[in-house]
């Protein structure tokens, strides 16, 4: 008897689909990290979980037929009692059976051997007879040949008168005794005749013992056939039952297993999920940051050139007063050469292991820290570093990154901003100011790829590039990077 495994043969062809494993999700994370062509691991995540919902719909499945198939193996040990007794019943009975049908074999042997002597002593019986009678044939005549010398011929043959009388006596009882032995022999004949109809009887009724006897043990012997093989039939129908179970719990186990690597694996992406939404939310914050921060600078730079403006309108009003008065008095001036602070020495060149790059082949003319600002004739902040070059030499990027925004930014100039992403916990993002032309404005950069060039846009007294490093929205020192 075969039983049906449709639902597992669905299952099957179910599990023919590609899985996802739990080395996948590592190589996931891998991937994520290395660069933006890894997998969206929402669309694997998506994958994963539809796998978890099949393997759930499976595992009710397989759990539903393994109910059934310990149902119908219950069943089918329930009635192996039964079968068993009945079979027992059977075999006894085949034993029964046998022993009678033995008990009337041997009978019939008996009764076959019986017969058999009876034949055999009716046959001798029938000799003796068949010797009686010709003793009494020679007796007879005998007796007739003396019959004309009578009692006087028995008498004249004798010597005394004793042995007349003995002669004659001797005669008569010899004829008795041939008689009387022809009678005997006559009876038992008679007898032997009886016993062997007797025999002959008891054997037909031995044979008719015999032959029900066989057809009880035929009889028997179908019966406990019939019980066998309802039996076998049944022990085997448990066998199966029981194989069909084992192989329901082993599918069982496995869809347990898959199902507990899935939700694992499940699980794994969506804490990497959420990772990468913490970071994107941090990034998103810096950003913002940095942003307002930029805005703020511009703010800063716009106040500055009207400041600058006002000084400049100031300086010609005054310069006009001067030559005004100078006109009138007609005299002379004499004038001394503006000073110049010196510059402080450039760092030593920076090793290949530095966040950030030099953006341009050029000296550093001064660096980041309070100075005389050449323009708006007052001290303040120097929030970064310049580097002295011809205009229209390229400025590169100092990191790999994306750029913030790339246009003009009053005082700043042609300005471009690059993020750099988190760098050593903090956001980390450069500006190249001053510019006379973009490069590129907009999209992702490389280190040391040409982003723009060296002008005197915005406020500025020359060719030069202002460089600026901002740690959280916060200007720092570039030299901590380069």
């Amino acid at each position: 008897m075969v039983l049906p495994m449709t639902s597992s043969s669905r299952r099957r062809v179910r599990r023919g689909r590609a899985g996802i494993s739990s080395a996948a999700a590592l190589c996931l994370a891998v991937g994520l990290a290395a660069g933006a062509n890894a997998a969206d691991p929402q669309d694997r995540k998506d994958r994963v979980d539809s796998e978890i919902e099949q393997t759930e719909q499976d595992l009710n499945e397989v759990s539903n037929e393994l109910s059934d198939a310990y149902g119908q193996l219950e069943a089918t040990k329930a009635k192996l009692p039964a079968a068993r007794k009945k079979a027992e019943e059977a075999a006894a009975a085949q034993v029964a059976a046998q022993s009678g049908y033995d008990d009337a074999a041997a009978a019939l042997e008996v009764a076959q051997a019986d017969e058999e002597r009876a034949r055999q002593d009716i046959a001798s019986t029938r000799e003796r007879i068949e010797q009686a009678r010709e003793d009494v044939a020679a007796f007879a005549g005998e007796v007739y040949q003396r019959q004309g010398v009578g009692d006087l011929a028995v008498a004249l043959g004798a010597q005394t008168p004793t042995e007349i009388v003995d002669q004659m006596v001797l005669a008569s009882s010899a004829g008795g005794a041939q008689s009387q032995s022809l009678t005997d022999l006559s009876t038992s004949h008679a007898d032997l005749v009886a016993q062997e109809d007797h025999l002959k009887a008891l054997k037909v009724k031995t044979e008719e013992a015999r032959d029900v006897a066989a057809a009880a043990l035929s009889e028997a012997e179908s019966a406990k056939a019939a019980a066998d093989s309802a039996q076998d039939e049944l022990e085997g129908l448990q066998g199966q039952q029981e194989e069909q179970a084992k192989a329901l719990e082993t599918e069982r186990d496995k869809e347990k297993k898959r199902l507990r690597a899935l939700e694992a694996e499940s699980d794994e992406l969506r804490e990497l999920l959420e990772e990468e939404a913490r970071k994107k939310k941090i990034r998103e914050e810096q950003i913002r940051q940095a942003r307002e921060a930029e805005a703020k600078r511009q703010e800063e730079a716009r106040r500055e050139a009207e400041a600058q403006a006002q000084a400049d309108a100031a300086a010609r009003s005054r310069a006009s007063t001067s030559d005004d008065s100078s006109r009138s008095s007609g005299g002379s001036s004499s004038g001394s050469a503006p000073t110049t602070s010196s510059q402080p020495a450039p760092p030593p060149a920076p090793s290949r292991s530095s966040v950030l790059a030099r953006p341009v082949n050029g000296p550093v003319t001064s660096e980041f820290g309070m100075r005389f600002h050449p323009v708006l004739a007052y001290s303040r902040l120097h929030a970064g570093r310049d580097y002295g070059a011809a205009c229209g030499t390229p400025v590169y990027a100092a990191a790999d990154g994306s750029i913030l925004r790339a246009g003009s930014a009053g005082g700043y100039g042609n300005q471009i901003v690059v993020s750099h992403g988190v760098i050593g916990g903090s956001l980390l993002s450069t500006s190249y100011n001053h510019l006379s032309s973009f490069a590129r404005t907009s999209g992702s950069v490389s280190r040391g790829q040409v982003i723009g060039y060296i002008g005197t846009t915005g406020t500025s007294t020359g060719c030069h590039l202002h460089f600026e490093t901002h740690q959280n929205g916060t200007a720092v020192d570039p030299r901590r990077y380069l």
